[in-house]
């Protein structure tokens, strides 16, 4: 899995992304740095479900600025995390 996004102020520090399994989703870069991503494509959805971990490009023109590995955690509810 790929997710593309444009470059953050700082490197992170253990990432992760949150998911389950519906149109939002995580990605908790370090404590001071979490992106929410909603609209999530229908098709994406059962491979993000099932995949293990997710490789992070962010993006500066079209030129890769950072890149990481942030693997995929499962919850019940992301909208309940976010309020």
């Amino acid at each position: 899995m790929l997710l593309i996004i444009e470059p953050q102020s700082c490197a992170p520090d253990y990432p992760l992304f949150i998911y389950d399994g519906g149109d939002t989703a995580l990605l908790f870069r370090d404590w001071g740095s979490t992106l929410r991503l909603y609209s999530l494509s229908e098709q994406a959805r059962p491979a993000l479900k099932n995949a293990d971990e997710i490789y992070v490009l962010e993006m500066l023109g079209d030129n890769v600025y950072r890149d990481y590995i942030a693997p995929i955690r499962i919850v019940r509810d992301v909208k309940r995390l976010i309020a």
